[in-house]
């Protein structure tokens, strides 16, 4: 017998042959909502998470065997993407999760798996993970009450809390494992999940994935899957979920992976209401019938919680906002931290970039060996009432510049006059016209190419800083101005609080390094003689 695909026993119509049914069935009879607000309510799926079901569950329609390798649920912030695997980890130890046979109308019946092994991958080696903890809490304290012949422990747990595994009557167990464990046991998974694979960015995360994904295949019988859930990602970091997103877009994932995603389209502007809480309701689909999308939105505008539209468009909007809208992504400033020591009588450049009372007042400092940037000072304006009559203190920041002349050998130093000019003229006079110099940033054709050569140089790699937190804040927040031909910056919108002035003061001082060594700085001394007969 094989698959009968009568529409009468395919009520959702999804049109291909699967256990997702009877899973489904399954999770909303025998488990319960996990830790949280409704902890340990009836479970009620809605269309979305049946669809994930049948594809997940997807099944051939003449073997029954398994179709999907990994199936990827992809949501924003709060979908309960942990839960929904806790309740597939729950069937999958406990259920009828692979085919028996076809019933008398064609239909897929279930079987339990022989000796399940469900591994929930876990990014730290405190942490059980969101899933385990869903997983324990159903089968290790309410499924115990409610559901003890489902249910069956080799040894109850005596607080589901702080529990790293769980053991099978019959054999079988449930663990957390960290990228230590992963990598030491021998593949014996029947079901392994990756929970928010956005974060794993770090080698030994990375190594842990592929490491339980190419075991999973030790175990044919059983036919094992993996389940990844995910937030979007960080676009530069490399996650995992980015790879795999990537290569869904492409087209270049095998037809076994089955790739759930839902982002937000359209322009992300979340100073606009409206749009933005169309876009949130899409986003979370049936979620946002009981999901406060007002409190989202105003999550989303409160800079202590999304700093910037980018991470308020990965948590909420699910969207990796394109790195085209920043003026150079933030993976890549935070990729080039390297803390270094400056000694004393280091040769360096400056790059001075000043206000009075509302912008940030930097000076940024640039050896001259490499480009290596650091600090020198930043002074901001403090937020609240304390900044109401904030002015930048000016004695201060003159005496931290001649504390730099003295310091280290300064061999050019840029520095923007606007509001600044006679300091700039008596610093000249002090250390040289030669070496203190203003330099308009209003130049479009100048400060476009010194902006440029500081970014490509970020962007390949020559250029390290030294990732003073306020240094690298300032580069995150710096979007695109294009000026004609000529690609410069600005903050995200005009009335922002948020600075970038280390970003001019940085490219000051590249750019006084790099005209430095045009003008013949770090030049051999040529002491050959030459006769003329």
């Amino acid at each position: 017998m094989t698959w009968n695909s009568d529409p009468a026993f395919d009520p959702l119509g999804f049109g291909f042959p699967t256990l997702g049914y009877e899973a489904g069935l399954w999770i909303e009879a025998y488990t319960c909502h996990g830790p949280g607000d409704v902890q340990g309510e009836p479970v009620v799926l809605d269309r979305e998470m049946w669809e994930f079901l049948a594809h997940a569950y997807r099944i051939h329609p003449e073997t029954g065997r398994r179709v999907m390798d990994e199936a990827v649920l992809s949501r924003p912030k709060g979908r309960a993407k942990s839960e929904v695997a806790g309740f597939i980890g729950c069937f999958e130890a406990f259920g009828p999760a692979r085919f028996s046979h076809w019933d008398e109308n064609g239909q897929p019946v279930g079987r339990k798996i022989v000796s399940p092994f469900l591994k929930c991958l876990a990014t730290e080696e405190s942490q059980a993970g969101n899933t385990f903890a869903n997983i324990a809490f159903i089968a290790g304290e309410w499924g115990q009450e409610h559901h003890p012949d489902v249910y069956t422990l080799d040894s109850h747990l005596r607080n589901w809390q702080t529990s790293s595994a769980l053991y099978l009557e019959g054999g079988g167990e449930i663990r957390a494992s960290t990228s230590g464990a992963a990598s030491k046991d021998g593949g014996k998974e029947t079901w392994a999940c990756a929970d928010e694979t956005h974060l794993y960015t770090l080698r030994e995360l990375k190594a842990m994935y592929g490491t339980v994904r190419r075991n999973l295949g030790k175990r044919k019988a059983a036919e094992p899957w993996m389940m990844q859930t995910s937030t979007a990602y960080r676009p530069g970091e490399g996650s995992i979920f980015e790879e795999t997103l990537t290569m869904w877009r492409k087209q270049e994932l095998p037809p076994e992976v089955w790739v759930d995603h839902r982002e937000a389209k359209g322009k992300v502007d979340i100073e606009d209401h409206d749009h933005t809480l169309r876009q949130l309701k899409y986003v979370y689909g049936a979620a946002s019938e009981w999901m406060d999308l007002e409190r989202i939105y105003r999550t989303m505008r409160d800079v202590r919680s999304c700093p910037d539209e980018e991470t308020a468009a990965r948590y909420y909007l699910n969207r990796p906002l394109s790195s085209k809208d920043a003026w150079i992504p933030a993976a890549i400033v935070e990729r080039q931290e390297r803390a270094e020591e400056i000694v004393p009588g280091e040769e360096i450049s400056l790059g001075f970039d000043g206000s009075l009372n509302d912008d940030s007042t930097v000076l940024i400092g640039s050896r001259m060996s490499d480009g290596y940037l650091f600090p020198l000072g930043i002074w901001s304006k403090p937020s609240g009432p304390a900044g109401a009559w904030w002015e930048v203190p000016r004695a201060d920041v003159l005496a931290t510049i001649r504390e730099a002349f003295g310091r280290y050998k300064v061999s050019r130093a840029y520095f923007d006059p606007h509001e600044w000019r006679s300091d700039i003229d008596q610093l000249s006079e002090e250390f040289g016209d030669e070496t203190v110099m203003a330099w308009d940033t209003s130049r479009y054709t100048a400060i476009g190419g010194a902006l440029d050569r500081l970014r490509t140089d970020l962007m390949n790699g020559s250029v390290w800083h030294s990732g003073d937190p306020v240094f690298m804040e300032h580069f995150r927040n710096a979007y695109v101005r294009q000026r004609g031909i000529h690609r410069l910056v600005r903050k995200e919108h005009d009335k922002s609080d948020r600075k970038i002035d280390s970003v001019m003061g940085a490219t000051l001082a590249y750019e006084a390094r790099f005209d430095a060594i045009q003008a013949g700085w770090g030049a051999a001394e040529d002491n050959r003689l030459i006769f003329f007969r």
